[in-house]
């Protein structure tokens, strides 16, 4: 659904011409996590099987949100919805892109920018990017280091995910900022000059 510069991609069950492929996905980033509704897509040989699971499984009540959900998206309110986000999103994007540019130019690279709700940057080799994160929670910034996504830590790349979808648009730059000094910190030695 958040997808820049370019039209979304289909989804894997939408290429699928054999009906082997089975839709799964959940509200939680396109509303709001507390919303805790998922959905399934399954082929139609299929279907009822996973009606009847459902119905056995099925014991807590949000049939009330369900029925909410359900015609908020009838109504086209979802797909409305999902256009204003990606604007806002697409947005923040472009502001933590300029001053991750103008801090660092070069020395910082962003990977696969065009899609989500975070950006990748990579870290020079050798960075430990778990000290980076830690000096950026010491100043209240949370980012996530990009190692621990790896499932072999020796072949990790050092960077940082940096989230940018619950801060406001004119706070990014200041808060780039305070991240900038901690990366500045630890992956550079000292501070760099801002360009």
């Amino acid at each position: 659904e958040f997808r820049y510069g370019s039209r979304p991609l289909a989804s894997l069950q939408g290429l699928d011409t054999s009906g082997q492929v089975i839709y799964v996905g959940s509200f939680g980033k396109t509303l709001f996590p507390g919303l805790r509704v998922g959905y399934l897509v399954a082929p139609e040989p299929l279907a009822e099987s996973f009606a009847t699971a459902s119905a056995e499984l099925y014991r807590e009540g949000q049939l009330l949100q369900q029925a909410v959900l359900a015609e908020f998206i009838a109504e086209g309110h979802f797909v409305s919805h999902i256009r204003k986000m990606r604007t806002l999103y697409g947005q923040r994007r472009e502001v933590l892109l300029d001053a991750v540019a103008r801090r660092y130019g070069d020395a910082l690279h962003a990977l696969g920018s065009d899609a989500g709700l975070h950006l990748v940057t990579r870290l020079p080799d050798g960075v430990d990017d778990r000290a980076v994160a830690q000096a950026a929670l010491e100043r209240n910034i949370v980012v996530r280091p990009l190692s621990g996504y790896y499932a072999e830590r020796e072949r990790a790349a050092s960077g940082l995910l940096l989230g940018y979808a619950c801060v406001p648009e004119d706070e990014i730059p200041t808060a780039f900022a305070t991240l900038a000094e901690a990366i500045d910190e630890r992956a550079f030695g000292a501070a760099v000059e801002a360009a």
